[in-house]
């Protein structure tokens, strides 16, 4: 017959095993859900941005001027985790637009925004306009001071879409 000892033994350690197993399982649907939010809230700047880049492109082609820069008015993290956008072409005047997190999936929304003429394309790699710095993707948060924008410009009877930062006056 076990001693008394090792009964409250084998108790408690069963008991701390138990307690263990259901943290674990409480902190992954915590996860789960915290993943599930974030993911809406990537799809919803995925979508932000296609609606600017819409605008800009109709701004841009109504101008007729050789660039178009317009601030970009997304969230400088989601969560409190960084997050990257990127623009890339998917066909004759189509960009998909990418969202993603550096550990979660990437939300991706499909944009027609011609209103022109002029075939619009995402910029292939990294271009200089007009003293800016032009990209397919940008990250963020930017360092203090800057802001993210999106660029129209024409080169080559086309139309490019790009992200760039602007520094912001004092």
């Amino acid at each position: 017959m076990p001693t008394p000892v090792l009964s409250h033994l084998i108790g408690t350690l069963t008991l701390l095993a138990v307690a263990l197993i259901l943290v674990e399982v409480f902190s992954f649907v915590a996860f789960l859900y915290n993943m599930e939010t974030v993911n809406t809230m990537l799809a919803e700047v995925a979508e932000s941005c296609a609606r600017e880049i819409v605008e800009l492109v109709s701004v841009h082609t109504l101008g007729g001027g050789n660039y178009t820069v317009m601030l970009l008015t997304v969230p400088s993290d989601l969560g409190g985790q960084p997050y990257a956008l990127q623009v890339a072409d998917v066909g004759e005047n189509k960009l998909l637009v990418n969202a993603s997190l550096q550990i979660y999936q990437q939300v991706r929304v499909v944009v027609t925004p011609n209103f022109g003429s002029n075939p619009v394309h995402a910029t292939p790699s990294e271009t200089q306009v007009a003293g800016l710095t032009v990209k397919p993707t940008i990250m963020l948060p930017l360092p203090q001071g800057y802001r993210p924008a999106l660029v129209a410009y024409r080169q080559g009877g086309y139309v490019y879409i790009g992200f760039t930062q602007l520094q912001q006056k004092p």
